[in-house]
């Protein structure tokens, strides 16, 4: 929750500060430059974002965020062989693991906001 707050209320100052930057420098008016400073304050508010709420985020939120992502890389990685020969048994038992893992996550986040 930090990491969301802190990461839009730091896009106005990096979008300011860069703004300024490119007036400096003497970069022209235009929507190269607009795009540019959107570009850099969208980077780095979210970079921000990322690390405070990785300093506020439970060890065990950390470990359980780590799991599931392992489990993602590696259905995807057994789907793209689905792709090829669907009618694998195999297949079958990796759309049922992905369902599940779909459930599992939008628990979570249903979870995670609620409390």
């Amino acid at each position: 929750m930090w990491g969301l707050v802190t990461g839009i209320v730091s896009y106005f100052p990096f979008a300011w500060y860069s703004h300024r930057y490119l007036d400096d420098h003497g970069m022209p008016p235009g929507f190269s430059r607009k795009l540019l400073v959107f570009i850099v304050a969208s980077v780095l508010s979210s970079g921000l974002g990322y690390g405070v709420s990785r300093l506020t985020s439970s060890p065990q939120h950390l470990q359980a965020q780590t799991q599931m992502q392992k489990k993602t890389m590696q259905l995807l990685g057994s789907t793209l062989h689905c792709v090829n020969d669907p009618s694998n048994p195999k297949c079958q038992q990796n759309a049922a693991a992905a369902h599940q893992l779909l459930h599992q996550m939008l628990g979570t986040e249903l979870g995670g906001q609620r409390g």
